[in-house]
């Protein structure tokens, strides 16, 4: 189970809000269900009271799983809402308001949670379970003035009016969760967009679409502040040799390890990312002296040549990288500023590799 701590620590995350509104879901449900046992008590209804603690129950179990079966957790929960629904209507009346809930459990019909991108909701599903409980609300507002059902529990006045002051405020509460709940995930879909639009899928690195966005604002303000801003080129040596000995797949543990070195040495303004193949790049902008950020690269060249890289079947490996590196003043294109820093390279990669050349 998540701690509320935990939960928190991720509520600014999409799927962390989720499983925030999943937890507060369930609280409020079991509290809901807590409230429901003591008017059920009051009434003398056995049979509600047994109902009240199996839910109850359920939810329980749901706080420790729910993050793992999202899907399943909202199917359950529209359920189990909706049997308990039906049978407050046997059990107390039409003047419960227990009928209300059905519009909260049409609501998140259509909200299934979030589960991640492999997840595809299934409509069908949702429009037949909607239909199930639209004709149940008017058959019932039928049978319930026709039939003499024999759970049915004459209720005092004061137990009637809270049962159905509390019914109608559970139904508004519950469709404003799902409506965040809809929110967040809407927001989590865009968020997920968002990530592929800009970052690498094998690195999670800047990609070069976004490189060259963040490049043009860093480039404008130096040139803007008349000052220097400097670039690098980073390339794998004989990374082809990896691939041909130990296979793509090794080869692509290796670039996701090196892009975790150049992450960690990344800072808010020092930006780094994914050129292409085994190239990535990073850009200072004017207010980091050519100096420290030389000196950085160095520390990155270094790192990475006492770094341990694993082959898929376990075996150590030793890289080192070449590094191009240039500082300019003039206003151009990330592409062409690259082309600088990438003749560097190339003469780091003649004299023996494994070199930083400014």
């Amino acid at each position: 189970m998540k701690s509320i701590k935990e939960l928190w620590a991720h509520k600014l995350e999409p799927q962390g809000r989720i499983d925030i509104t999943i937890f507060f879901t369930n609280i409020f449900l079991i509290i809901s269900n807590i409230f429901l046992l003591f008017i059920y008590i009051f009434a003398h209804n056995t049979f509600m009271i047994y109902v009240n603690i199996a839910s109850t129950i359920f939810h329980l179990c749901f706080i420790t799983a729910s993050y793992k079966h999202r899907s399943l957790f909202v199917g359950l929960s529209c359920l189990d809402v909706y049997l308990h629904m039906m049978f407050g209507l046997v059990s107390f009346g039409w003047h419960a308001s227990f009928q209300n809930w059905a519009f909260a459990i049409i609501v998140a019909t259509f909200l299934p949670a979030y589960k991640r991108d492999a997840y595809k909701p299934s409509y069908k599903m949702a429009f037949a379970f909607t239909i199930l409980v639209v004709i149940s609300y008017f058959v019932f507002s039928v049978l319930i003035y026709t039939v003499d059902f024999k759970m049915y529990t004459e209720l005092n006045p004061i137990l009637l009016r809270t049962l159905f002051t509390f019914n109608n405020l559970t139904t508004f509460v519950s469709i404003i969760m799902y409506a965040i709940f809809y929110t967040v995930r809407s927001e989590s879909r865009a968020y997920r967009l968002s990530r592929k639009a800009d970052f690498d899928e094998l690195t999670k690195m800047y990609n070069r679409y976004s490189l060259n966005q963040l490049a043009d604002s860093i480039i404008d303000e130096a040139v803007d502040n008349n000052k220097p801003y400097s670039v690098a080129i980073f390339d794998i040596d004989f990374f082809k040799k990896v691939n041909d000995v130990y296979g793509h797949p090794t080869g692509d543990l290796v670039l996701t390890k090196l892009a975790r070195i150049l992450t960690s040495n990344s800072t808010r303004n020092i930006k780094s990312g994914r050129w292409g193949g085994e190239e990535f790049i990073m850009i200072a902008p004017h207010n980091v002296s050519y100096k420290a950020f030389v000196k950085k690269l160095e520390d990155i060249r270094k790192e990475v040549s006492q770094t341990k890289f694993k082959t898929t079947d376990g075996k150590i490996i030793r890289l080192t990288i070449s590094i191009g590196a240039h500082s300019l003043r003039l206003k151009m294109p990330l592409e062409e500023a690259i082309s600088y820093a990438d003749k560097n390279l190339y003469t780091a990669k003649h004299n023996g590799r494994n070199k930083l050349v400014k």
